[in-house]
Order: C-alpha cells, then structure tokens, then sequence
C-alpha cells in the first residue's frame, strides 16, 4: 500500500532535486504549482509497511539481549 507524501512551499531547485531523489528510488512523484507562484508542491507516493525490519544482533547491546 501506497501513501502520498507532500513537501510544501519549496523552491525549483529544491523541487527538482527531491523529484530526481525519488525518482532515482523508483518512487512516483510529481510538482504542482503553489498558491505563490514562486513556490511548489512536491507530491510522492511512499509505499508503507506494517511492521519494521529488525535491528541485526551486531548493533544490539549485549545487555539489553
């Protein structure tokens, strides 16, 4: 499952560097114009998970084992 991710009021060099960053993940994204035309809206579709991945055995403190 997919949910939406906004940055808002973001420069166009700010925007399209956060495009090509997700774009480069595989994730979907695209720039839509703010109220203030100086500024846009950055939109991705981030996917979700339930549960966290767990932490490896190495970078667990032997005394909370």
């Amino acid at each position: 499952m997919k949910s939406p991710f906004m940055h808002f009021a973001v420069s166009t060099e700010e925007a399209t560097r956060l495009i090509e960053c997700y774009r480069r993940t595989g994730a979907k994204a695209e720039k839509t114009l703010n109220v203030d035309p100086r500024l846009w809206d950055v939109t991705v579709q981030l996917p979700e998970v339930r549960f966290l991945q767990p932490t490896p055995r190495a970078l667990v403190n032997r005394m909370w084992r």
